[in-house]
């Protein structure tokens, strides 16, 4: 059965064959991850009396990391296989299978004081009037370029963006052979002579890019 990249079933593979939320492909950064501008500012926000929702947790890297840090740490995806392995993985995390749409579940109703995503779903800025404390924040990385939805959906809510982080970082994939791998995982076979075309003796570059935002309510 061929899988649409990025669906609950792609995820689901993901997570049988690989034990969560990672790539079967190599890629290597010459430059910092574009996502530790996210982690410095997921990390200067959290203490003990902070409520932290994380929308899309896959396996639960993030709620096992920062998740002591919290006053408490609640978190949802929508693959059950990786909500299973999250709650293995961060046990103390209250973690639950969500799709970010439709009747909230009981205990992810809040109030939470910061909502947090990476990569995660944007369909969780519709909620954050219904699931955000007074003076909440919602924090958010993911590839800018393929979620526009993201300013315009804080704007349909009526939060206001505080801060924008755009970051590239030169990056490449190492072997033909995991192009190879991530052009058979998305779907895309007819990419491969591009490694022939353009890799040289450090693999194909391209650019990893990532889009941080930071919002609130209105002041």
């Amino acid at each position: 059965m061929t899988l649409i990249p990025h669906s609950r079933e792609w995820y689901a593979r993901l997570a049988r064959e690989l034990g969560g939320y990672r790539h079967p492909w190599a890629r290597v950064l010459d430059g910092p991850d574009p996502e530790l501008t996210f982690d410095a500012l997921l990390a200067e926000r959290l203490g003990p009396a902070v409520r932290v929702l994380e929308a899309g947790c896959g396996h639960g890297p993030d709620a096992a990391r920062f998740g002591p840090l919290a006053g408490r740490w609640a978190a949802f995806d929508a693959v059950p296989e990786l909500v299973a392995q999250a709650r293995l993985n961060a046990p103390d995390a209250d973690v639950h299978e969500w799709n970010a749409k439709g009747e909230v579940p009981p205990d992810l109703c809040g109030p939470f004081d910061l909502i947090v995503s990476r990569r995660g779903p944007t369909s969780v800025i519709l909620r954050l009037p219904e699931l955000a404390a007074p003076g909440a924040e919602f924090l958010y990385v993911g590839p800018r370029l393929d979620v526009p939805q993201v300013p315009e959906r804080l704007a349909a809510v009526g939060w206001e963006v505080r801060g924008e982080w755009r970051v590239s970082v030169r990056a490449r994939v190492p072997t033909r052979q995991d192009w190879a791998t991530r052009c058979k995982w998305m779907n895309e076979p007819e990419r491969l002579p591009e490694w022939d075309t353009h890799a040289g003796p450090d693999g194909l570059p391209y650019r990893e890019e990532r889009y941080v935002v930071l919002a609130g309510p209105p002041a």
